[in-house]
């Protein structure tokens, strides 16, 4: 199942520890969670002022880490 709300290239995608969630994160400056099983997005976009190379779940799945070309990493939740 393609998951298509990014409008540019994805460069990290994560799963959520229990499989329920994925993350993504996009050179169009955005991070999305997605529904792992129906494929819709459940947050976000979050968004980085540049690109955003790297995504993660903590491990409660309660927050997202995302790196930027920004060169700015946050913490979303």
């Amino acid at each position: 199942m393609p998951f298509t709300e990014h409008t540019s290239i994805v460069l990290s995608v994560a799963f959520s520890f229990d499989g329920k969630h994925i993350t993504s994160g996009s050179v169009d400056k955005t991070v999305r969670v997605w529904d792992a099983e129906t494929g819709k997005v459940i947050a976000g976009p979050f968004e980085h002022g540049d690109c955003v190379a790297s995504v993660a779940f903590s491990p409660d799945g309660k927050e997202i880490g995302s790196g930027s070309y920004d060169k700015i990493v946050r913490v979303w939740t």
